[in-house]
């Protein structure tokens, strides 16, 4: 089936390139009326959209939460990115689940994946409040964060699949008070991961007896080791497995001043002209078997200088073999890229490893395919996925671009073979 693109063109770089790492693409469209899967399949070397499902639920449209307010000028209500978050659409290991959220009316949807990778809703299920921002799931438990009705009040409940069907898990909800981001399993799906956006905690809670633990096992605070550095504010990661630990690896933007205000800019910024922003950075933890957390590496850059390189670090994904890390710099329409050690420990490999020089394009989600030579980018303001190469440096080539979807709004990117 054709689709209109919304982009100015779509980009068919080398008609002759083959992508057998991803055969299918979910994105959630948020519609406001009626919220919906966008799925973009790979049809002899380039993606198209073949269809929408409905996740069960509404979205928030153009409107970012919880405020549900236009401000086209302001770049946390502009409508590029209506959740702050990443994980929005999760699948479980074997492919066959996902689970998404529906901000608009504050459910969880569980859809069940079929041949040709059509996806079925199954059901839905309440939040634990207003405005689920993000999910996960692992075997028969799925976990998810809410904001609810202001950026204090956030919180995370537990979910079970049971006889098919996603269900609450009773006297789950913990409240965090606080703003969440995003939301993880550990890999061996004995812990969860969550971090909150202006505190800057990143928090792990158990899971005992098919429930969260009362309160965190562990936490940690955001790095600013210099009073001059602006606040960290986490919002994507990504995890690896090491024998006994995993290792965090969490986005950082630098938008808020040390007294948690935003900088008058002098139109440095091409999609925030009224702001300015400090170079955004990575950070990563380890948590040992007991769901200990530890810093690693703190406020490493995606650039040489705190002031003037690429901003916005909001998205990260890591490669199949956990040793390169792509970071998605949302107000600079860059990517970066960094090595990461068998410690955890990251250093910058190329601050550019892609970029749109125009700096008009929203980079949100991304991920990356499962034989790690390729990596889908979500264009947050554009309703469209960029679909990269990966050179054997970790340098991006851009080989497609494909639209089809809502321009603003979109949210959460998932690739299965």
């Amino acid at each position: 089936m054709k689709q209109k693109l919304s982009l100015i063109a779509t980009l068919f770089i080398s008609t002759y390139a083959t992508y057998s790492a991803a055969t299918d693409i979910y994105v959630v469209t948020n519609k406001a009326d009626g919220n919906t899967i966008a799925h973009f399949k790979d049809a002899k070397g380039t993606f198209a959209m073949v269809a929408e499902y409905s996740s069960g639920g509404t979205g928030t449209g153009d409107l970012e939460i919880p405020a549900l307010e236009k401000n086209p000028d302001h770049p946390l209500a502009n409508g590029d990115d209506p959740l702050i978050s990443a994980n929005a659409i999760r699948a479980s290991a074997d492919g066959d689940l996902i689970v998404s959220v529906n901000p608009g009316d504050a459910t969880i949807a569980l859809s069940e994946r079929q041949k040709g990778g059509k996806l079925a809703l199954v059901n839905t299920a309440k939040a634990s409040d207003l405005f689920p921002i993000s999910v996960d799931i692992s075997g028969d438990l799925v976990v998810a964060a809410s904001v609810g009705d202001n950026n204090g009040s956030g919180s995370i409940a537990l979910y079970q699949i049971k006889d098919g069907k996603l269900i609450v898990v009773a006297d789950s909800r913990r409240d965090l008070k606080a703003r969440p981001s995003t939301i993880s399993f550990s890999t061996n799906g004995e812990f969860v991961y969550v971090n909150e956006l202006v505190t800057g905690k990143v928090k792990v809670f158990g899971i005992e007896n098919d429930n969260l633990t009362e309160s965190p096992v562990s936490s940690i605070d955001s790095p600013r080791a210099e009073a001059s550095r602006f606040q960290a504010i986490p919002v994507g990661f990504d995890v690896r497995g090491d024998n006994n630990k995993d290792v965090i690896l969490m986005s950082e933007a630098r938008f808020l001043t040390p007294d948690f205000k935003l900088r008058e800019g002098n139109g440095e910024v091409v999609q925030s002209p009224l702001y300015s922003w400090q170079t955004g950075s990575l950070s990563t933890y380890t948590v040992d078997k007991k769901g200990q957390i530890a810093a690693v590496s703190q406020d490493v850059l995606t650039g040489s200088n705190v002031e003037g390189d690429e901003i916005a670090n909001c998205w990260v994904a890591l490669s199949p073999d956990g040793k390169t890390l792509w970071a998605a710099n949302a107000l600079s329409s860059s990517i970066s890229s960094f090595s990461v050690s068998k410690k955890g420990d990251v250093t910058l490999k190329n601050d550019v490893a892609y970029k749109d020089s125009s700096e008009t394009a929203f980079y949100s989600d991304m991920t990356v395919s499962r034989d790690g030579k390729h990596l889908y980018q979500l264009v947050g303001n554009q309703g469209a996925i960029l679909v990269f190469d990966i050179k054997p440096n970790g340098d991006l080539t851009l080989k497609q671009q494909v639209g089809g979807m809502p321009e603003l709004g979109t949210y959460g990117m998932l690739a299965l073979d």
